[in-house]
């Protein structure tokens, strides 16, 4: 197959990603899949394969939670599994964090919109926040790479963010939000519902995707509130428990700045699958406070 020309997509999209390798350790829920996300896509997994024969399962990158997941089902049905990564430093990095080694899993290094995998390849692909790199031009070649791998009756299963407005909000997140989101956060330490970790990425993710709407260019960027935090920096300087989660969400979501994303409303994103999928379903998870914004669908090639 011709390889489809998109040099200065694929280039930005391997300087960031090589930055994601360096500090995913670093990400918690929301940033990455959550214990009840999994449970979500195995369940649809476990329900699909159960049908195939020869099952093969592709993943859109090198997620360790979803090589883990995969696991099981190489050893209870044989299933092969297939990484498409663009960035090899990527799948190494993740490949580090896997908790468990797959040996019937292989990797392709290549982009999402020309894979070599071969027409009705795969029963199932599926994808972690993969929509929000692919710029809007290449959205209609993406998702018909993915109908064109899959089989009959294949399922795609992707984590995605998706805001429920049909218009693109303002944005809501001010000064006294901050500060308020802050104290809850740190209530939820001290009674040990979250770690201090968790509330540094919570409260971090919260900003990152509200930075979305006061960035030009489709860009997420922790910079657009170094004003607000700052502020708040110096009000709490009695506070150690506050400056310690602001030192976290710091070190994890600082190095984000001007990370392209596409970011679509829950009514757009499904009027996009439907060009190529039926059945067309989104489930969310409870266990991580932006997971009203990060629906996982699931739906079945046309």
């Amino acid at each position: 197959m011709k390889k489809l020309s998109f040099s200065k997509l694929e280039k930005r999209q391997k300087e960031d990603w090589k930055k994601w390798a360096n500090y995913w350790r670093l990400l918690t829920e929301c940033a990455r899949p959550s214990r009840n996300d999994i449970q979500i896509i195995g369940h649809i997994i476990n329900k699909k394969i159960k049908t195939c024969k020869s099952p093969v399962i592709v993943i859109l990158g090198s997620t360790p939670e979803f090589r883990d997941l995969c696991v099981s089902y190489t050893i209870e049905y044989k299933a092969k599994v297939v990484c498409v990564e663009l960035v090899e430093d990527m799948y190494r990095a993740m490949t580090d964090l896997t908790l468990l080694k797959n040996k019937k899993e292989d990797v392709v290094f290549e982009n999402w919109l020309s894979m070599s995998l071969p027409n009705k390849f795969a029963d199932i692909v599926i994808g972690d926040l993969t929509e929000g790199n692919i710029e809007e031009k290449f959205k209609t070649k993406y998702l018909s790479e993915i109908n064109r791998i899959l089989k009959k009756n294949g399922k795609y299963i992707v984590r995605q963010t998706a805001y429920i407005s049909k218009e693109r909000a303002k944005p809501v997140i001010t000064l006294k939000q901050i500060e308020q989101k802050l104290e809850i956060y740190k209530q939820k330490v001290l009674e040990g519902r979250i770690t201090m970790h968790q509330a540094g990425n919570y409260l971090g993710a919260e900003l990152a995707w509200d930075s979305w709407y006061k960035t030009s260019g489709k860009k997420i960027s922790l910079s657009v509130y170094d004003a607000e935090l700052e502020k708040i920096r110096r009000k709490i300087k009695e506070d150690n428990l506050k400056r310690e989660i602001l030192e976290i969400l710091y070190k994890v979501w600082g190095p984000i700045k001007d990370k392209y994303w596409e970011y679509y409303s829950l009514d757009q994103t499904v009027n996009h699958f439907k060009k190529f999928f039926k059945d067309i379903k989104y489930h969310y998870s409870t266990d991580y406070p932006v997971a009203k914004y990060t629906p996982i669908f699931e739906m079945v090639k046309k």
